[in-house]
């Protein structure tokens, strides 16, 4: 008995050894945990200081570059504006000289009228051709690397696509998707006919209602109405508020013409008589409102129309009234900001498109031709995600230079009307490069610009040229 205390006791003594040595390791390990605690708070400490300078770094060089691009677009502005100051000056002389020889007395000797009509018919010509000239130059701000962007607009020998051999053709190249593949890559694109009446057309359609086809005269303020069989002018649409009209679409479960007007800002509403409905919209950033509107197409389904709002850097979807109903190209994102050493973020509004210029709606499907980016962008037309995008900036094929219409043919494939590259190019609805056709020039199958591109249900193609004058029937 006395026996199994003395162990027990024994027992006990080296179990407080143990504990104590337990104890000890305890406070050895908090006393180690506090310090790692603590040498890890003060390496975040550290990093979070790195991280504000190295950001703080990176803030200043973004501003010194934000500062050298503001500097470089104001000198690009201030030198475009005296370049627009003189031509004024030369136009407002030559009105002046004009009016002053219309009041001269016939008793003017004949050689003197014919020489002062040669060399005020000649100045015209030449002001008028530094007018269409101006501002040939563009200037684009590319947002992903964070420069300025010129681009004179001066066409360039470019890659294009020679025909495989016709035997490659098939009978019904609508049958499928191959078959169009095939068709495109062995089609001679040659036009049959050059309409040359057009002063500087720009977009072009054809009337659902009666298969006419409109041409937009930017310079003249007018759209005309041409019967195509004959190419004869049958009407012309106009109004007194009209200055540029740049494109057309149609609405034909309304009988209603929608053409955008880029220097009023607006739409101008037509009825398939021609006569004069309404306007939509004005100069301004809201819903409803544009900056230099160009593309614009229908959804007749959904009776829609989508506006290619330029320069607002969006695609506005508008019921044919004018209310806006939604729009395309605009996300919201978070972005941080530091004031006073704290990282705040907050919610704000971007566009994902840089001066859009032409717009197509599928049945499933809206297709921008992001221009300012050299991309065309796949959205999906229900829930507005965005599917895919293609192109680049180049003259390669597959790239773009200063992209200006495209269009959809009736299985979905994409013709984009690679203007400054004088070209248009094929692509299937995934952006599979199919065939690139055209190139600078004034024979037949080349362009100087390409202002307005329109795909029957036939497969024809019709090509407006605002730089030689001519509309081409493929």
């Amino acid at each position: 008995m006395n026996f199994c205390r003395v162990c027990w006791s024994q027992h006990l003594d080296d179990m407080r050894t143990q504990i104590g040595s337990i104890l000890k390791q305890l406070e050895s390990a908090t006393k180690r945990l506090e310090h790692k605690i603590e040498h890890f708070q003060d390496r975040c400490e550290h990093i979070t200081e790195q991280v504000n300078i190295a950001a703080e770094e990176k803030i200043q060089t973004i501003n010194t570059t934000r500062d050298d691009l503001l500097r470089e677009t104001a000198d690009f502005q201030k030198t475009a504006e005296m370049s627009a100051l003189a031509l004024k000056s030369s136009l407002e002389e030559a009105r002046e000289v004009a009016k002053r020889e219309m009041g001269i007395e016939t008793s003017t000797e004949d050689n003197e009228k014919v020489l002062t009509f040669v060399n005020l018919h000649q100045n015209t010509m030449q002001i008028l051709s530094e007018v269409s000239k101006w501002d040939t130059q563009h200037l684009l701000f590319d947002k992903e690397e964070f420069r300025l962007e010129m681009d004179s607009g001066t066409p360039v020998d470019a890659e294009s696509d020679d025909p495989i051999p016709e035997a490659a053709k098939q009978n019904n190249p609508l049958e499928n998707e191959d078959s169009l593949f095939l068709h495109y890559r062995s089609r001679n694109f040659i036009p049959h006919y050059v309409w040359r009446k057009a002063s500087r057309p720009g977009g072009i359609g054809i009337g659902p209602w009666n298969g006419h086809l409109y041409v937009c005269g930017m310079d003249i303020h007018t759209i005309l109405v041409v019967e195509r069989s004959q190419a004869k002018v049958v009407m012309r649409l106009t109004h007194e508020d009209m200055l540029c009209p740049v494109q057309i679409a149609f609405m034909k479960s309304l009988g209603e013409i929608y053409v955008t007007d880029k220097w009023k800002h607006c739409v101008h509403v037509f009825s398939k008589e021609g006569e004069y409905l309404r306007m939509i919209g004005q100069k301004g950033s809201r819903d409803g409102m544009f900056r230099s509107p160009e593309g614009i197409a229908t959804d007749n389904s959904q009776q829609l129309v989508y506006v290619v709002d330029t320069g607002n850097d969006r695609v506005q979807i508008l019921q044919p009234d004018g209310k806006h109903v939604d729009q395309l190209g605009v996300v919201t994102k978070f972005q941080s900001s530091n004031t006073n050493s704290l990282w705040n973020s907050k919610e704000m509004t971007c566009t994902e498109l840089n001066a859009p210029t032409s717009v197509a709606v599928t049945a499933d499907r809206v297709i921008i031709l992001d221009g300012g980016n050299k991309r065309v962008k796949v959205y999906n037309k229900e829930n507005k995600s965005k599917i895919h995008e293609f192109g680049a900036m180049g003259q390669r094929k597959g790239q773009f230079r200063q992209p200006e219409v495209l269009a959809v043919d009736p299985l979905g494939f994409i013709l984009v009307g690679d203007s400054g590259n004088c070209r248009v190019q094929i692509f299937k609805q995934n952006g599979q490069l199919v065939r690139v056709f055209g190139g600078f020039g004034k024979e037949p199958g080349k362009f100087g610009w390409i202002s307005g591109i329109h795909v029957t249900k036939q497969l024809d193609i019709i090509i407006s040229d605002t730089k030689n004058h001519h509309v081409n029937f493929f």
